[in-house]
């Protein structure tokens, strides 16, 4: 997984790439002109001054979204004293020459100097006039927008290398900012190509990706600070990189074998990055031993193929080295890869969109592998059931009654209400081993969720887990991944009475269907256990008009929340 070749670097722009882009904060506009502003970073001749007053006017008037300038630029001004972060390119040594050969270079060199090059020049204004001077969560979102904004204009003109100047980090050595607009424009550049050839009706957009970016920092001090940007950075693509694994696997058409499929791409992904993580899993038989009825009763109807298995991943983290096989955390993630909706089978509109529910599981993997990449402090486990809810004539049917793990019998009311079912075999499993561990889990677990949310957030229920939760709340308003909590109403169980079980997965009597199916999980816990829930059906997938820097499909939702909650 290549998200850029290289990333340089240093106090000046790169002499040999042809593009800069500038954010341009508006509230700087008030104290001197863009022309000024743009000026302190980038030299450009005075004669272009009349145009961007002219642009400045338009920036403040019109909210103009960004400005494209193409000028004449004189590159004997600017040195390549740049540091590489990510570099995939080799490197040559140059051999000494003979004396006259030096000197006819250095003629032809002086002679090159003396011609100016086109160079295009992007301002993109951020509009920080309004914005709460005590949160910066919005001027943040701002960056990343904008990141986004970059991204579609270079894909759009198709430059590959390019400048950015960090304009907005001037006052101390942090590089918050820029890193949020490299956030937003390199999660902007994912593109899902394992199925696509050359006949592809979109081939040409396909094919682009950018080479390079040169970051021109001119707070940066070499000496103070330079392998604490590099360590963000790297830090940062790793995060990316996950946001990026998830995606792939969410992607995956069901046909691929996905349970396979799953545990084969993050077997590969822990070899080939050579992550300290302990991988197993649990195949059928094993299921079968310990009497995970709820999970084989889903994965009833499926082939051979895909057999329902649990995939466990074990991370020690590096300050925790007194604490072995007892993680702090257990993420659980509900890996439905299709799900028709079994007997209750669900209307043919919804089912395109079934490939993406098994999102829980791909967020909690691949947020455990890009913690582990970036050196995570804290005991983490993830455990994903990858299950297929299928048709056919093996498949449960309602009034049928399943005994659980925890020994619970389960009357089936609504075969269409399958996730509960095996989260709630690895809850009393987890909550049984690991009965000190904070659970944290995500699923499309309701087509409800998406109803009351229009996607906008994700909702959050919760057991013993009050102040986790009010953080998990604030971290998603910082990455706009927005989290609503809801009451878990445990005086309302009497709803999922059974006749002739311990429980029902679903009640008749409610729609309430989140707040329902989070009860329904919550009796298979201890008493005492952390537990948290968090509901992702509406945002997991086609958010890209809300979260612009999302895919037009599966759009990682999950991870950047799991990454800012553990840093």
């Amino acid at each position: 997984m290549n998200i850029i070749s290289t990333i340089t670097l240093s106090k000046t722009i790169h002499k040999d790439i042809n593009a800069s882009i500038i954010p341009v904060l508006l509230t700087k506009l008030k104290t001197k002109t863009l022309f000024e502003y743009v000026s302190k970073f980038i030299p450009i001749p005075k004669h272009y001054n009349t145009l961007l007053n002219t642009i400045e006017e338009n920036m403040k008037e019109n909210n103009l979204g960004m400005a494209n300038l193409t000028i004449e630029y004189n590159n004997t001004k600017n040195s390549n004293n740049s540091n590489s972060i990510i570099n995939n390119t080799k490197k040559t040594k140059t051999k000494q020459t003979k004396s006259k050969q030096t000197k006819s270079k250095q003629t032809k060199t002086k002679q090159t100097n003396q011609i100016n090059t086109i160079h295009q020049l992007f301002i993109i204004p951020i509009n920080d006039l309004s914005y709460n001077k005590k949160d910066d969560s919005e001027l943040l979102e701002l960056a990343r927008v904008s990141g986004n904004a970059m991204f579609n204009r270079l894909k759009n003109n198709k430059i590959v290398k390019v400048n950015i100047i960090d304009t907005l980090d001037t006052t101390s050595n942090e590089t918050t900012y820029i890193e949020a607009i490299m956030e937003g424009l390199l999660l902007s550049s994912y593109r899902f190509l394992s199925y696509k050839t050359e006949n592809s009706l979109t081939k040409k957009k396909d094919k682009f990706e950018i080479k390079k970016i040169h970051l021109v920092l001119p707070s940066y001090k070499r000496d103070i600070h330079k392998d604490s940007i590099i360590d963000k950075l790297q830090k940062l693509l790793n995060q990316i990189k996950s946001v990026f694994l998830t995606r792939d696997l969410i992607n995956e058409p069901a046909n691929a074998t996905k349970i396979n499929l799953f545990i084969t791409t993050v077997k590969n992904y822990i070899k080939e990055n050579n992550i300290p993580i302990k991988l197993k899993v649990l195949d059928k038989d094993d299921l079968e031993k310990l009497k995970m009825g709820l999970i084989l009763g889903v994965g009833k109807a499926s082939l051979k193929e895909n057999e329902p298995k649990i995939m466990i991943l074990e991370y020690d983290g590096v300050d925790s080295k007194n604490k072995k096989n007892s993680p702090e955390y257990v993420l659980l993630g509900k890996g439905i890869t299709f799900d028709t909706g079994g007997t209750n089978l669900k209307r043919g509109r919804s089912l395109i969109e079934m490939k993406t529910d098994m999102s829980g599981a791909a967020v909690v993997a691949s947020f455990l592998l890009g913690y582990a990449m970036n050196k995570g402090s804290k005991n983490i486990y993830a455990m994903c059931p990858l299950v297929e809810n299928n048709i056919g004539s093996g498949a449960i049917k309602p009034s049928d009654v399943l005994t659980s793990y925890s020994g619970k019998t389960v009357e089936i009311t609504n075969t269409d209400a399958e996730g509960r079912l095996i989260l709630a075999d690895v809850l009393s499993y987890v909550s049984i081993k690991y009965p000190k561990s904070t659970i944290i889990d995500f699923a499309t677990l309701t087509g409800q969720q998406e109803q009351l949310s229009c996607k906008m957030f994700s909702n959050i229920l919760s057991s013993n887990s009050e102040s986790e939760v009010k953080t998990l709340i604030e971290k998603g308003k910082h990455i706009n991944e927005a989290l609503v909590e809801l009451p878990m109403m445990d005086k309302h169980l009497s709803k999922l009475k059974s006749y002739v079980a311990d429980i029902r997965n679903a009640s008749f009597s409610c729609s309430a269907d989140i707040i329902m199916s989070s009860l329904f999980m919550k009796q298979f816990i201890n008493k005492n256990t952390k537990w948290i829930h968090i509901d992702i059906a509406g945002q997991s997938y086609k958010t890209d008009d809300i979260i612009k820097y999302a895919s037009p499909e599966a759009s990682g939702v999950g991870v950047r929340l799991l990454f800012a909650y553990f840093e």
